[in-house]
């Protein structure tokens, strides 16, 4: 058994995970840009109890450089030197939500978790919460982080069926360490494409 990830066009609730949308960011908390100074797009938020059953309050976010039609943002998000264009935010969810990168990713679709009731292996592929490794190539390392998320582009096309194939047909890895999911400025993430 495993928690496997679920992405659908409904509308998410304030307890959700969600793809798309803009991030419910603090207002002291700069968007995030390219090295270029271009903002990045809001690609994915869960709240982050989902990974630590004691952090009730925060949230984490992926930002992804993507223009709409443009496979250019793949090579970006590939894992090169340690890192990749991608920036994961962790922070205490506010009410009012920001897009400062508008028109990228139209919709917002819900990501909930339910518990698949068949056995977990590395060739599984499947959107999911924490689980056993399945890497489409090498396996990735950050210092003192863990794959604690797996996302198919195609599950992620479910949610946002107005910007398909943001993914393509590979796998968004997201790494994270205790302390970044705490909110620790030292703490250490990640998030990484890998295309089969």
């Amino acid at each position: 058994m495993y928690k496997e990830f679920v992405f659908t066009t409904a509308s998410p609730t304030a307890e959700d995970g969600y793809a798309g949308g803009g991030a419910y960011l603090p207002t002291h908390m700069p968007w995030p840009t390219s090295a270029d100074g271009t903002p990045l797009v809001h690609l994915l938020a869960l709240p982050a109890r989902w990974l630590d059953a004691h952090e009730t309050a925060r949230w984490i976010s992926v930002f992804i450089p993507y223009t709409p039609g443009d496979v250019g943002h793949y090579r970006s998000l590939r894992f090169k030197e340690g890192g990749s264009q991608a920036v994961v935010l962790s922070y205490l969810r506010q009410p009012g939500l920001r897009d400062e990168a508008p028109g990228k990713i139209t919709g917002c679709g819900r990501v909930t978790i339910l518990l698949a009731d068949h056995e977990d292996d590395d060739e599984n592929l499947a959107s999911k919460l924490d689980g056993v490794d399945a890497w489409l190539q090498a396996p990735l390392r950050l210092e003192n982080a863990r794959r604690r998320v797996s996302i198919y582009g195609g599950d992620l096309d479910n949610a946002l069926p107005g910007n398909k194939g943001v993914l393509s047909d590979g796998m968004g890895y997201l790494l994270l360490s205790d302390e970044f999911i705490a909110g620790e400025a030292n703490g250490a993430a990640g998030f990484f494409l890998q295309l089969g």
